[in-house]
């Protein structure tokens, strides 16, 4: 299968990431050796990838170093999910959305990473 954002080398969305994070996604990638303080920031009661020098701090300056363990919103991206619309769109910040479709299982996953987030955001509080 052929994925245009290696093909077009782009990190578009390793830029700036305000990457939302499950306590799942938190949880595989401390199992590859990395610390919460090293790639967990917190805002407004969302966990999220943080950044160094204005990138993914898992962007080694080729790819990204965790690429089959990544965060699951990073595996649906450019799909996202709008709360003002209540559904799931293309990331406008993507410069390849046209090259990419919502299927109706993305559609659902999203869905459901959104109301797992919210949850979790909700029993932090």
């Amino acid at each position: 299968m052929n994925n245009c954002c290696m093909d077009e080398k782009c990190i578009q969305c390793c830029l700036g990431t305000q990457m939302l994070l499950s306590h799942e996604d938190i949880m595989r990638i401390e199992s590859l050796g990395f610390s919460t303080e090293f790639f967990v920031t917190e805002s407004g009661g969302w966990l999220q990838l943080k950044n160094d020098s204005g990138q993914c701090v898992f962007h080694n300056g080729v790819g990204c170093s965790i690429y089959e363990k990544r965060p699951e919103g990073c595996k649906l991206y450019p799909i996202v999910y709008n709360s003002d619309m209540n559904c799931a769109i293309l990331d406008d910040d993507c410069p390849h959305r046209e090259k990419f479709e919502i299927s109706k299982i993305a559609l659902q996953q999203v869905s459901d990473l959104a109301i797992r987030l919210e949850c979790e955001r909700n029993q932090r509080k």
